[in-house]
């Protein structure tokens, strides 16, 4: 099938709203924001929104859509709390207004009746040239389109004109394309022409059918992967209900009794490219650090292209240059031997380890078992139960007494943490493979240190993730000695204080420093008994890691599974070479979307 690719922007769609549809107590709004009508005329011809599930990619008004007055960012209002697609293949959504006064402003206008539009805003990544009249008129079906945010608006859209083209924001649709001749209802058409119609309207279908097959897959797929936990039960539940991958792994991680990965959303992260094998193989980031360093990037063209796509996605320019997912996710196995023009070795098969599977051992807190969410998209709201159920002893004919368990969101956002890697003159000359997989290690060394620090003591301001030691509600121990030792009853009451609120279970360990692994070491359970507080690497039956850069005579004890890690896979390298100038060398400036939260603070001591 020939495609092509045409220029778009951002798109709108505006639908009514019905005032009977508002909840005054909890501030929220169900509305319709699109549907499959043909009424859309745009400069390329007729626009119909495809409502299968696999042709909307929801993530972004899953992850708390933005809810904004007249498609201006910087005018939000509310946030979207619930998304679906109905049996009628139309777009539904729940909203909930802010507390601000410009928030209560708009939802009062709402309320009365005055506030009657709404719209959406929404990409068109791909799209199907359905039919095409005598006349020229064409239909396009839309089989891949994201919806951004939703907005209430005092002008509806005229979709005749086609608006929502702002400046700067134009990109690329591609255009699948049948050969059509003559519209099907046209009475005098040849036989011939009629068959070549129905061929595209059944490859319409068929392009439909295999994105739900698609979809069906990865469901199961996942559900096959985490069948010891229920997997392929929820899978099967979140197919016929027309839910989406990133639904199903939101569902699983409620299951999961340890630090398992469940990897990303249903939507690919924007450094995810979709490289080829030849690509991925091919991808050099030597070349690309030496090309930047040089500000020339001729030799590199394909690293630079690489680049560019990313910072088109993501909507920012690179500090230096974006490294994609695909290489960040690249292992040993996925180098071959060749040679290029300039009879550098491309790859072999000399280390093994993505940057994630170098990150893990790097990583105290990874090692222990925190569960890892990798390639996200957007804001994430991991679902935690705040309360538990209450059960009671009946008579025979005695009535149960109603009991609620309170829900509640941990957010992860991405937050950027910032690192260094000196690389010398005589290593910036090699191209081996080994040389990369080196760099790549060093790379995760660093964040490793960085993520440590941020899940076990982190601030929580503006720049930072908020860690164990300062989240609301961390349960603490007090250490009486000077030289944060603690004896055999405190040490035994960090257990004490996680079983007291029903939280021991999952990956269990203690942190802390090393002078306070030497104090275990060398003091004694009690007097007598000839045994230390710390024997074979344990203490009270749990297993004792060291962890030296934290405060001096901090101590975590806690189920560590329940630390969630977010990594975004935004990796941005910026060679700078006025660090080592004087030696001919540089400094790698890497920056890393990172983000860290404590999913149950009661599954954590410390010591107070």
């Amino acid at each position: 099938m020939p495609s092509r690719k045409i220029e778009s922007g951002l798109l709108q769609r505006t639908f009514a709203l019905d005032s009977r549809d508002v909840d005054t107590e909890s501030r929220s709004v169900e509305l319709a924001f699109s549907s499959e009508t043909r009424d859309v005329e745009r400069w390329f011809g007729t626009e119909i929104l495809d409502h299968s599930s696999s042709a909307i990619r929801l993530g972004r008004l899953q992850n708390g859509g933005p809810l904004l007055l007249d498609h201006d960012h910087r005018d939000l209002v509310g946030v979207v709390e619930g998304v679906q697609i109905g049996a009628d293949r139309m777009g539904r959504a729940k909203v909930r207004f802010g507390n601000s006064t410009r928030a209560d402003e708009v939802f009062k206008d709402v309320q009365d009746g005055i506030r009657r539009h709404v719209s959406v805003g929404y990409r068109v990544h791909k799209m199907i040239l359905e039919s095409r009249s005598d006349d020229g008129d064409e239909a396009y079906r839309v089989t891949d389109w994201e919806p951004y945010e939703i907005s209430l608006v005092s002008v509806p859209a005229d979709p005749n004109v086609g608006i929502g083209r702002a400046a700067g924001e134009t990109f690329q649709i591609q255009v699948e394309e049948c050969e059509m001749t003559k519209s099907v209802e046209q009475s005098g058409a040849p036989e011939e022409t009629r068959a070549a119609e129905k061929v595209n309207v059944e490859a319409v279908q068929n392009e439909v059918r295999e994105r739900e097959i698609a979809r069906m897959k990865e469901l199961d797929s996942i559900g096959q992967r985490f069948a010891r936990f229920g997997g392929a039960e929820l899978a099967r539940k979140h197919i016929t209900e027309g839910k989406t991958a990133e639904d199903l792994r939101a569902a699983i991680l409620e299951r999961l009794p340890k630090g398992e990965d469940v990897g990303s959303g249903s939507a690919a992260p924007a450094s995810k490219l979709d490289l080829s094998t030849k690509e991925v193989q091919r991808y050099s980031l030597m070349k690309a650090i030496r090309a930047a360093d040089r500000m020339d990037w001729k030799g590199a063209e394909f690293e630079l292209e690489c680049s560019q796509q990313i910072a088109e996605d993501l909507g920012k320019e690179a500090r230096g240059f974006y490294v994609p997912l695909d290489i960040q996710q690249r292992s040993s196995s996925d180098f071959t031997m060749t040679k290029t023009t300039t009879d550098e070795l491309v790859g072999t098969d000399h280390l093994a380890g993505s940057f994630i599977e170098y990150l893990r051992p790097n990583s105290v807190v990874m090692s222990l078992g925190a569960t890892t969410l990798t390639g996200l998209v957007g804001d994430v709201d991991i679902p935690a139960q705040a309360g538990t159920a209450t059960f009671y002893w009946l008579d025979d004919d005695g009535d149960v007494t109603d009991s609620q368990v309170d829900m509640r969101t941990v957010s992860l956002k991405p937050t950027t943490v910032a690192g260094s890697v000196p690389m010398s003159r005589r290593l910036l000359k090699q191209s081996a493979p080994s040389v990369e997989m080196l760099i790549q290690r060093d790379l995760a060394v660093g964040a490793g240190l960085a993520i440590d620090l941020a899940a076990i003591q982190g601030s929580g301001s503006s720049n930072q993730p908020r860690g164990i030691v300062n989240t609301t509600g961390v349960k603490t121990q007090s250490v009486a000695a000077t030289s944060g030792v603690p004896t055999w009853t405190e040490a035994v009451g960090f257990e004490s204080e996680i079983a007291g609120a029903h939280a021991l279970m999952g990956s269990l360990a203690y942190v802390t420093t090393s002078p306070i692994i030497g104090g275990l070491k060398t003091t004694s359970k009690d007097t007598g008994s000839g045994l230390f507080l710390m024997e074979g690497g344990s203490m009270n039956g749990y297993r004792v890691v060291r962890r030296d850069g934290i405060t001096a005579k901090r101590i975590v004890f806690g189920n560590w599974s329940d630390v969630l890690i977010g990594m975004w896979g935004v990796l941005d390298v910026m060679p700078d070479r006025a660090a080592k100038a004087a030696s001919g060398g540089l400094v790698l400036r890497v920056f890393q979307d990172v983000d860290v939260a404590v999913r149950h603070a009661e599954s954590f001591c410390i010591n107070g």
